[in-house]
């Protein structure tokens, strides 16, 4: 079990460090952990099928002003190795990823007060134009942050499996089945969560065109999202050969106010 917690370990740090390094290329959403644990734990199936529903449950998860969303990219890691790793379903594991990622992000808000402690230097190698020095401070303190990042991944994987393992074991039908249930709604959250922050009277249109789609024409999510891809495109083209009516009335209200001042 070490060699594969170290695995997962080194994924999760390698996501983290080439999404802050490259500018929030978003190598730490789900649908790439968990195919990269899949990957490297021999069963891409399973990871792609528990990226994709981690996804689903962390669309609404953003951080915004104080708030700290719970960590997608712990979450789906740890999740998904415990699903191939010790047979757990996707949704006994869909209820597991929401905690493991709160603890992670309160893990991650501490490892953001560790470069504070070399202000001091930093500052000196700027007074000194030591390029060279800062840009290594930079990778140097992006590395620990991301060594802290794997840490607690390995640590779960490691010493939990086998007592996962045991506990799903040892616990009824019942209990499992709520589990399953609650997994469930998590997508339905995510979703929600989504919705809520881009919700307006404009866009309710295109909620209940899908809704449609998917309930009455029985047409596939894949086959909605291609639909609104296309009409993006179509969109974008039309709006493109139209002239700039906006512009044109911002003008001639600027106008009008510099012939009331000119009286």
């Amino acid at each position: 079990m070490f060699v594969e917690a170290l695995l997962v370990a080194v994924i999760v740090a390698v996501c983290y460090y080439l999404n802050y390094w490259f500018g929030y290329i978003y190598t730490d959403k789900p649908i790439i952990v968990g195919t990269l644990v899949g990957f490297a734990l021999g069963d891409l199936q399973t990871g792609i099928i528990c990226g994709a529903t981690f996804e689903l449950i962390f669309l609404g998860a953003v951080n915004i002003g104080g708030a700290v969303p719970s960590d997608p990219l712990a979450g789906t890691a740890v999740s998904t190795a415990f699903v191939i790793l010790t047979g757990m379903s996707t949704e006994e594991a869909m209820a597991l990823a929401i905690p493991t990622g709160l603890l992670m992000a309160q893990v991650q808000m501490l490892s953001y007060i560790f470069p504070s402690f070399f202000n001091g230097y930093v500052d000196s190698l700027i007074e000194r134009d030591k390029d060279k020095g800062f840009g290594w401070m930079v990778v140097a303190i992006l590395f620990i942050r991301s060594f802290i990042e794997g840490i607690f991944p390995f640590l779960a994987i490691f010493l939990g499996t086998n007592a996962i393992t045991a506990i799903m074991d040892y616990l009824p039908e019942v209990v499992t089945g709520g589990f399953s249930v609650a997994g469930g709604m998590l997508a339905a959250v995510g979703f929600a969560m989504l919705l809520k922050m881009i919700w307006t009277k404009e866009l309710a249109v295109y909620f209940f065109i899908g809704f449609f789609m998917a309930t009455y024409l029985n047409i596939p999510t894949l086959g909605i999202a291609i639909a609104g891809f296309l009409y993006c495109i179509v969109k974008y083209y039309t709006m493109k050969e139209q002239p700039s009516y906006v512009q044109i009335s911002g003008m001639g209200s600027s106008l009008e106010e510099e012939d009331l001042f000119n009286d």
